[in-house]
């Protein structure tokens, strides 16, 4: 260590050179550094939909989703799996566990799907996979006009969309908005059932008439001409015209005009997407994670305005998401933080040790923080609010060596060494002890790296920074701190005020008394410790706050399953009551399924008829009076909850780092639907009653009623008919049939055949055509159609039929009191041979909450090998952890004054504490153990410790405590309760140290003094 110390002061040009270099590839690194506005917490899943068109819920369910669930566990990483069975449509999520590479789980789930193809039924369509739903959305820009079909504004953002994707750190544009029309063929069954056709022969004809073969070259001598015989239709008419039967009597042909309409028509079944109440197209961009989207995002905006110089007018663009604008307010707001933390430490260290000591202490600040961001560069940690948020947490701490270096040097200075040797020795005799705090702080931190949940993936940029940090302050600590002081330094004069004379005085006092009433000292600590308990089991927990934007988003599920139509109409409903709230500045919805993915934490929304989404964005000062959040939320949830017919709508604001739902969920599993039925509605009905609930909901379908048809097999077997037969043409009537495919101006669209069935008559009279015979039967011939009611969407979960009930929390409650209030309520309920899983906020909280515990005594173990290895000795650590427990006490009081909960960031900064607050004892107990080196008894040592270590005890504790304000001022509700924990432990921990610490050596060691057994001392600092 002198050697290094040594070097660094006579090489002092190069010193300094690197010490330049640092701050400028940290400023580059800096500029270059992916950025975003929160960590990306998505947990790695897969979607897989499977289209069984014309089959009911139960069909699907029996013969698709239950197959599919179990080829689902099969995938490596399995974790939880949900499907959702709806009429034709089976849909199924697959989860895997955190933490794992999802790639080869991908590949994998893909051969399993590629199998499972073999086994389901004829007449499924090709699985789809998506394992993309977690991917967010960089923005998503919607473009609108008055004027303007869908299928002219999809013309025109395949344009922007084109050249936007050329702005290097796009990868793609996704279009959604575009409405599907297809090319209808409409037959009239009455006509189609006087002849040997059925649907599915009309089909086969018209994909004959509608393909081109190469038909070859044909040579003339001179040269080799291509012969192309005209096969695709060139238009409607073609269509029209296409020859189904031709009589060998007559001669006469069937066309498919005579029994058909041929128009071009939107399919119903269409998602449809709105700004502002006018249809509209979305682009959805997704940005390179490597790059910096804000200068991206710049690129994209003034290329924005280039394109929308050259579109029609009347044609708008709206910026519905912007993840760059978003990002760079994040990041602005908190490197303002840093800045005003940087000044109030520098403002600090002034007060405290003088012009000189404050120059030479804080020139670490910059440097250390450039050496951070240089490292975070290079290990790929992005700038976020959670990264930055670590650099405000770690500045404090960042000069605490540097402080403990800069006093100890300035204190061989004042005794005569030169400067040189001042430097060396000064920096030499704490080398140790800084290197030990150093590490016990890395420690407590390092565990937080293993929290491999959704909530620790949230954290990571906490205690990765922070470690980063650390070792840069210590590098710096024993490098630029010790040339610093060797320019500016200088002996103190003599006539100097001590500025700390007072306190040392009373820390002096307060020490000889606990000495004199050790017995009252040792009541006093164990009063402390159990109010801690008492206290911490007292107070209201909780997982993270919601974000601080002023968007929320709407999910709304219309009544008629079935009906999309019927779902738009609830949209626009929904959308004009929204209107007439003030605070509502734009709404961006979609119908038929979920808007692009533009939050972290929000959950997919799988494609469905009966499902909408808005996003809205708002302003909380509008309206005449400023509003919270929870207040917007809660006044549009009241004004959709009397004015909206037709559905339920429920309104979310977004979450910072949970997996998005509500804070109340639990899922009822069982296999009785009607069971299933009855209890969730008992159970909805008691959770309502519990004070502090507000939406609740479940996710249950209510019985629609539906046309079953019953075959009679004996008349159905004389006749020549299969229910291969009876299932394909009822299929085709009712479901339509691609036939084939049409193109026309770049576009392609579907041959959609479909009938005029529109009663029961009319489907009681579909003439069958047997597969055997060629001959036609009615079908009130062979079956009856009996009304019957049953259940549009089967819900599951791990294998198990389910039905998720949720409910939002009024402020002000909690949502563990909640979720306790109804398993007392429900405990001696008859649950009927069924399940009651919780999968909410509590049950998150729970968990989390004891992954941090047994992580924190990882860390505690760590510390306490670091502490035997510094000072061997087993009494000496055990004295230093004390001041844990004291540390706890002091952040829990002051949560609890200031109104705070327990929520996780507090959790996670009182783990954070542990190796923080032994910093102050390991500088005391390391000049204890030197003074006594040097012949002092025990009691002389603490004394001479409390005064000769008091400075850089109280200095460092409060750069790190000055350093926190500006978090708690402006850091939201996610950082405020750490910064406050923090701030409250550190100080009554060092006052309380600076007490207990010497006491409990002086008294333990003392004994042994008495008793004349054998010190126990660190080996001397090399």
């Amino acid at each position: 260590m002198r050697k290094i110390v040594s070097y660094a002061i006579k090489k002092r040009r190069l010193t300094v050179f690197f010490m330049i270099a640092a701050i400028l590839f940290g400023a580059y690194s800096y500029y270059l550094m992916p950025r975003q506005e929160t960590p990306d917490i998505s947990a790695p899943a897969a979607q897989i939909r499977i289209f069984y068109p014309g089959a009911s819920p139960e069909k699907v369910e029996e013969e698709v989703t239950e197959k599919l669930e179990d080829v689902m566990k099969d995938v490596p990483g399995f974790k939880t799996s949900e499907t959702y069975t709806k009429e034709s449509l089976s849909v199924g999520i697959l989860m895997l566990e955190d933490g794992i590479d999802p790639e080869p789980s991908w590949d994998r789930l893909r051969v399993l799907m590629d199998d499972l193809e073999q086994e389901l039924p004829d007449g499924i369509h090709s699985i789809a996979i998506n394992t993309d739903i977690a991917e967010t959305a960089g923005m998503i820009i919607s473009m609108s006009g008055q004027g303007y079909s869908t299928e002219e504004l999809a013309d025109y953002a395949d344009d922007v969309a084109d050249q936007l994707s050329k702005i290097d750190g796009i990868t793609r544009f996704d279009i959604v908005g575009d409405l599907e029309k297809n090319i209808e063929i409409a037959i009239d069954m009455e006509r189609l059932n006087q002849y040997a056709l059925s649907l599915e022969d009309v089909a086969n004809m018209i994909k004959v008439q509608n393909v081109e073969i190469p038909s070859g070259k044909l040579d003339t001598g001179a040269s080799r001409l291509t012969v192309q015989a005209e096969g695709v239709y060139s238009s409607l008419e073609d269509i029209r015209n296409t020859i189904l039967l031709t009589s060998p009597q007559t001669g006469n042909t069937l066309r498919l005009r005579d029994i058909a309409t041929v128009e071009m028509a939107v399919d119903d079944g269409t998602p449809r997407y709105y700004q502002d109440q006018s249809e509209a197209v979305l682009l959805a961009g997704y940005f390179t994670e490597t790059l910096n989207v804000v200068h991206v995002g710049e690129e994209v905006e003034a290329a924005l305005d280039v394109i929308q110089a050259d579109l029609p007018k009347g044609i708008n663009f709206h910026l519905a998401v912007y993840s760059p604008h978003d990002v760079e307010a994040s990041i602005n707001d908190f490197i303002m933080n840093l800045v005003q933390a940087v000044v109030f430490v520098i403002l600090t260290v002034l007060i405290g040790m003088g012009m000189r000591n404050a120059v030479v202490v804080s020139t670490t600040i910059p440097l250390a923080i450039a050496m951070t961001f240089v490292a975070m560069y290079l290990l790929g940690i992005k700038l976020e609010q959670m990264s930055i948020s670590a650099l405000i947490i770690a500045l404090g701490m960042l000069v605490d060596n540097a402080i403990v270096v800069s006093d100890s040097i300035q204190h061989y200075l004042d005794e005569g060494l030169d400067k040189l040797q001042a430097c060396i020795k000064g920096t030499a005799e704490v080398a140790t002890s800084i290197l030990t705090s150093t590490a016990t702080t890395v420690f407590s931190f390092l565990p937080l790296l293993l929290l491999d949940s959704a909530a620790g993936t949230f954290m990571f940029g906490v205690p990765s920074v922070v470690i980063l940090a650390l070792i840069a302050s210590y590098v710096c600590a024993l490098v630029s701190t010790p040339l610093m002081a060797y320019l500016l330094f200088k002996p103190s004069a003599p006539n100097k005020k001590e500025k700390f004379g007072r306190l040392r005085q009373f820390f002096d006092g307060l020490f000889e008394t606990a000495m004199k009433h050790k017995i009252t000292m040792a009541l006093v600590l164990i009063v402390i410790l159990a109010g801690t308990g008492v206290l911490a089991a007292s107070m209201p927990t909780s997982m993270f706050p919601k974000a601080d934007k002023n968007v929320l988003y709407i999910e709304l599920r219309g009544e008629n399953p079935s009906d999309l139509l019927a779902t738009d109409a609830v949209m626009q409903d929904a959308m004009e009551i929204l209107s007439m709230i003030p605070q509502v500045k734009h709404t961006t919805a979609s119908v038929g399924e979920g808007l692009p993915k533009f939050y972290v934490t929000m959950r997919n929304v799988a494609r469905s008829n009966d499902v909408g989404q808005v996003l809205v964005e708002f302003d909380p000062l509008e309206g005449g009076a400023e509003m919270t959040h929870d207040q917007v939320a809660s006044t549009i949830q009241v004004a959709l909850d009397e004015l909206l017919i037709g559905g339920k709508a429920s309104v979310r604001l977004l979450d910072i780092g949970s997996i998005g739902g509500a804070p109340i969920e639990m899922r009822l599993l069982g296999d009785s639907m009607e069971e299933l039925e009855s209890l969730s509605e008992e159970l909805v009905v008691i959770l309502e009653d519990i004070e502090g609930t507000t939406n609740v909901t479940t996710d249950f379908a209510n019985r629609s009623y539906q046309y079953f048809i019953e075959v009679d097999e004996a008349t159905a077997g004389l006749a020549g008919v299969s229910k291969y037969d009876i299932q394909k043409e009822v299929r085709n009537a009712l479901s339509g049939n691609a036939a084939s495919s049409y193109s026309r101006g770049g576009r392609s669209y579907a041959l959609q055949i479909k009938s005029n069935v529109d009663s029961k008559e009319r489907l009681e009279n579909i003439a069958i055509k047997s597969s055997t015979t060629g001959e036609k039967v009615p079908l009130k011939n062979v079956a009856t159609i009996q009304l019957k009611s049953s259940y549009p969407n089967i819900t599951r979960w791990d294998g198990d039929r389910a039905v998720k009930i949720s409910s939002d929390v009024l402020p002000g409650y909690s949502s563990a009191a909640i979720e306790e209030a109804f398993v007392a309520r429900t405990a001696h309920m008859d649950m009927r041979g069924m399940a009651l899983t919780f999968d909410g906020e509590a049950d998150m909280v729970s968990d989390s909450f004891a992954d941090l515990g047994k992580l924190g005594l990882v860390g505690l173990f760590l510390i306490m090998t670091v502490l035997i290895i510094q000072f061997n000795s087993y009494l000496q650590p055990a004295i230093i952890l004390v001041t844990i427990p004291l540390s706890f006490a002091g952040a829990l009081f002051s949560l609890y004054i200031t109104g705070q909960e327990l929520s996780f960031t507090a959790m996670l900064g009182m783990v954070s504490l542990m190796g923080i607050v032994v910093n102050n004892a390991i500088v005391l107990i390391d000049y204890i153990n030197q003074a006594r080196g040097e012949g002092q008894t025990a009691l002389e040592a603490c004394k001479t410790a409390v005064g000769r270590r008091l400075r850089p005890i109280l200095l460092s504790t409060t750069t790190t405590v000055i350093g926190l304000v500006p978090l708690v001022v402006s850091g939201g509700e996610t950082f405020r309760p750490m910064a406050i924990g923090l701030m409250g432990g550190l100080l009554f921990s060092t006052l309380l140290t600076l007490v207990f610490v010497p006491s409990l050596v002086a008294i333990t060691h003392g004994k042994k003094e008495e008793r004349g057994q054998p010190l126990e001392l660190a080996t001397e600092p090399q």
